[in-house]
């Protein structure tokens, strides 16, 4: 595994599609783990830009949902399976290892984006794809930083909470 930073605009627009048009496999299918992104209707956030219901679209749809209108992207964590079956939820560096995982991305603050892959080639076209769109600051990162960057936080946390119930009624004074 290995990922791509990059800088994408702040702004209302296509930023998924442009970015993934015509590397994606159509026959992919996605899930969309929760996020925070609506489509811009009339200059406004008015509705979310996937549903709950949208957790896994198959390619087709995903590609149309994507390029159909203008939407602002604040959070992502957005994932490409080959098959229905082989879709799982990705929480950690083990659960990617183990699954049949395309393709991943991961926006935060409506402009850091990471996409991780197993192939080269797909990140190579990535970034050939955010050069041509202008995006600011591409650079590769090995595995270590796309665990850390994508699932730190995490192991972070469950340290805190592995500290906290150990030291619960003593007092740092």
């Amino acid at each position: 595994m290995e990922g791509l930073h990059f800088m994408i605009r702040n702004e209302y627009g296509k930023q998924l599609y442009e970015i993934l048009d015509g590397i994606i496999d159509s026959s992919w299918y996605w899930s969309l783990a929760p996020e925070e992104a609506y489509f811009t209707g009339s200059g406004n956030l008015d509705q979310p830009l996937f549903f709950e219901a949208d957790k896994i679209m198959d390619g087709q749809t995903f590609i149309n949902h994507i390029s159909k209108e203008d939407y602002y992207l604040i959070f992502a964590d957005i994932t490409a399976f080959p098959t229905l079956e082989s879709v799982v939820s990705i929480e950690n560096e083990t659960d990617f290892m183990k699954s049949s995982c395309k393709l991943g991305l991961s926006l935060s603050d409506s402009a850091y984006m990471i996409v991780y892959s197993r192939e080269k080639q797909i990140l190579l076209e990535v970034k050939e794809r955010a050069e041509t769109l202008g995006y600011q600051n591409i650079r590769f990162l090995k595995k270590e930083k796309v665990v850390s960057a994508l699932w730190g936080w995490k192991d972070l946390i469950k340290e805190n909470d592995h500290w906290y119930s150990n030291n619960k009624g003593h007092s740092n004074e």
